[in-house]
């Protein structure tokens, strides 16, 4: 299981130790560290429980995406009459690198998603003047 190594690093990230993070899920140390060594599935009631202690999305974790969007608000509340404020507005220019752009379908190579982000950056500062 490839997300058993995300769940592991990202414990560490937040200095947590297994028991204490198993103590808080209610399973066994050792039902943890047989989930990040991938020798045990996730439940979803598992899953969510790690989502809420390792303060990380479930899709995050599960590898489905590379940015753990955890306590980002994404709903806007003030909707407008002509259309509605994209998410991109909520997420800082310089950050996109850490997303996997895609275009109808294709996803873009590190060179074509920088260059995107290039012209984004651009037309931000000229509206911006």
């Amino acid at each position: 299981m490839e997300n058993s190594n995300r769940i592991r690093a990202r414990r560490k990230e937040l200095k947590l130790t297994g028991p204490s993070v198993a103590a808080k899920i209610g399973i066994s140390t050792q039902y943890l560290y047989d989930i990040e060594k991938g020798n045990r599935g996730l439940s979803g009631e598992i899953l969510g429980n790690l989502s809420e202690v390792l303060k990380a999305t479930t899709d995050y974790l599960l590898m489905k995406t590379d940015v753990n969007l955890y306590g980002v608000d994404l709903q806007d509340n003030k909707k407008s009459d002509s259309h509605e404020e994209s998410d991109l507005a909520d997420i800082p220019i310089e950050k996109l690198n850490q997303y996997t752009l895609t275009y109808k379908g294709h996803t873009l190579s590190k060179e074509e998603a920088d260059d995107v982000i290039e012209l984004l950056e651009a037309a931000l500062k000229r509206w911006k003047k």
